[in-house]
């Protein structure tokens, strides 16, 4: 049985596809049934000690449904503090500072195609005569359908005394 050229140009279709997707893993990126979601942070390279900047972290829902129950934990290491949180219309945020700091951000349901953004005013104050420290800020996404550890993002900045 013979087929058309194009029937057979055409059936290795299906495994392009799947060598696609196997591909395009990556650690900040996680599938919910129907859809997909991304969390990411962006933190400055440097900055001084004492000194106020600003981590944004963002949440986003791409795909044709929506993000239920959405919640963002985020994570600052010592010597790092939350001096302050504001999080995107529809969405709130707590921080608790101690040995590390932490922000919760619940993000409740992320309309499809839409993202929100909680910008983190934070500081950190290194010893008198100490060199600089090199801390990664970790956030992490989960929500119905996408669990602990599959969305995850970290960004590293440079504490300068």
């Amino acid at each position: 049985m013979r087929f058309p050229m194009k029937a057979r140009s055409m059936a290795g279709i299906p495994f392009f596809l799947i060598l696609i997707l196997v591909g395009c893993h990556d650690r900040e990126t996680s599938t919910a049934p129907g859809a997909l979601a991304n969390v990411r942070v962006d933190a400055p390279e440097s900055a001084r000690s004492g000194e106020t900047f600003v981590i944004d972290v963002s949440a986003v829902a791409i795909g044709i449904n929506n993000v239920r129950n959405g919640h963002v934990q985020v994570t600052l290491p010592a010597p790092l503090l939350v001096l302050g949180v504001e999080p995107s219309a529809g969405t709130s945020a707590t921080f608790s500072n101690g040995t590390g700091a932490t922000v919760s951000w619940d993000l409740n349901t992320l309309d499809s195609n839409s993202q929100s953004r909680l910008h983190i005013r934070a500081s950190g104050v290194l010893p008198a005569g100490s060199a600089a420290q090199s801390l990664t800020v970790r956030a992490s996404m989960t929500a119905d359908g996408v669990r602990s550890g599959d969305a995850v993002a970290e960004d590293t900045i440079q504490l300068l005394p």
